[in-house]
């Protein structure tokens, strides 16, 4: 019979926790860095992004936020679409920075959309920025270079709690130069049976005038060039490490502030597992992501699961000399919408208003419905739930979703607003 079924679901019914560290990667590289200008900002809760942004754009700081702020500089509900442009450049800017990115790579981030410049102005618009952020955190340029200097000394960097990374290809020479087929190395003496042991080597004197030789070389051309012509010509074959060398130069800073933040994050995890009122909740972590934990709790529980989450996590980062904070948000499903949801829900299907269409849109979308989006009237793309579909805008493919879930459940109309929202809360299911 229509109408007749009974919720079958995990008893109790969960949600999922999502808590990522905010800004968790600068915060450990200005910690790390021990740059005052960085940890001055972080003290003062101000965005680094941002920041950054303001420097690279000389724009005012405001202006480089993700949302707009009020007369008391507190962050409003408004997208800045400008300033969130600027602040997802300056992004690329630290992280650049931060992993060694070449400055080609960083203009093509930052300038890649404008077709007016050329890649060799953007390249040097990139270097020009490169060049303004490093002068205004001078600490980040040392701790960059002390990183290179540790992996180039000891062939490793060390994370904060001391494990290490090894980066041999630090200590490379950019060429090395090796006696080839038909190599007879000059200096022998047929009449030394000593040195005739040594017949197929290079001598020391020639391998340092050839590192001589190619470290005055400025140009890639002149370098394959003298390449081919000493395995041709005088049988010596040259080992260019020079790629092997640049690639583990990006991976020093990366090394220590990924490991470092992987550290952070397991820090984290043993507080929560640690804790008793976690356990008392019913909450248990699933897995990490990167700077992420997503852990699943009863519904009743949510609210102080995520307040406990979220605060465990931050006590993790109580060495630095900043508060690190984590943002949590609560879902039915993993990539699902936040919840509880926060539009009203409508008593029928009849005259719906916009809020009540997005409580519609919003149970569609949870239950894998596929919804049209639509442009904002100034033409950009939409942001929040809107660019997911949950946008109050009647269409037919909405009316279409509504009709197939009441096809595919064997309800009526009538029943349609009680059972999707039950199907999304408990994953309701009809009994057969």
């Amino acid at each position: 019979m229509s109408g007749q079924f009974r919720i079958k679901h995990r008893t109790p019914a969960y949600v999922l926790l999502s808590s990522d560290y905010s800004q968790q990667e600068p915060k450990i590289l200005a910690y790390k860095s021990g740059d005052p200008k960085m940890i001055d900002a972080f003290q003062h809760n101000r965005d680094i992004y941002a920041t950054i942004a303001a420097l690279s754009f000389n724009r005012p700081y405001e202006d480089c936020l993700e949302f707009y702020v009020d007369e008391n500089g507190k962050k409003t509900d408004q997208v800045n679409r400008e300033g969130k442009e600027r602040r997802t450049s300056a992004k690329s800017i630290v992280l650049g920075i931060t992993y060694g990115r070449s400055t080609k790579t960083v203009g093509e981030q930052l300038f890649g959309k404008n077709k007016e410049m050329t890649d060799d102005e953007k390249t040097k618009a990139a270097q020009n920025v490169y060049d303004a952020v490093l002068g205004a955190f001078p600490n980040l340029d040392q701790f960059m270079h002390k990183c290179q200097d540790d992996a180039r000394k000891h062939g490793y960097v060390e994370t904060i709690l001391g494990r290490r990374r090894h980066i041999r290809d630090m200590q490379l020479k950019p060429y090395e130069f090796r006696a080839g087929k038909g190599y007879i190395n000059p200096d022998i003496d047929p009449l030394d049976q000593k040195t005739l042991k040594k017949k197929n080597e290079l001598p020391e004197r020639v391998v340092k005038a050839l590192e001589n030789e190619f470290s005055r070389y400025k140009y890639k051309g002149q370098i394959y060039k003298r390449i081919k012509q000493l395995e041709e010509e005088d049988h010596i074959k040259v080992i260019n490490n020079t790629k092997k060398i640049t690639d583990a130069t990006r991976q020093c800073v990366n090394s220590v502030i990924q490991g470092s933040a992987a550290e952070l994050t397991k820090i984290a995890l043993l507080k929560i597992f640690n804790n008793e009122e976690w356990h008392q909740l019913g909450a248990r972590v699933l897995l990490p992501v990167h700077d992420e934990l997503i852990a699943e709790v009863p519904i009743r529980n949510a609210k102080r699961a995520g307040e406990l989450l979220g605060g465990l996590m931050s006590e993790a980062g109580s060495f630095l000399p900043f508060t690190i904070n984590c943002d949590v948000t609560t879902t039915y499903r993993w990539y699902g919408l936040d919840c509880p949801c926060p539009y009203t829900k409508p008593v029928s299907l009849e005259d719906l208003n916009e809020d009540e269409i997005k409580w519609v849109q919003y149970q569609l979308f949870e239950c894998e419905y596929i919804l049209p989006v639509f442009n904002d009237p100034d033409g950009k793309k939409p942001i929040g739930d809107a660019a997911l579909g949950v946008n109050g805008i009647k269409t037919d493919d909405m009316y279409e979703a509504i009709q197939d879930y009441i096809t595919r459940n064997h309800i009526t109309e009538d029943e349609f607003i009680d059972h999707i929202e039950n199907k999304v809360i408990y994953d309701l299911q009809k009994l057969k």
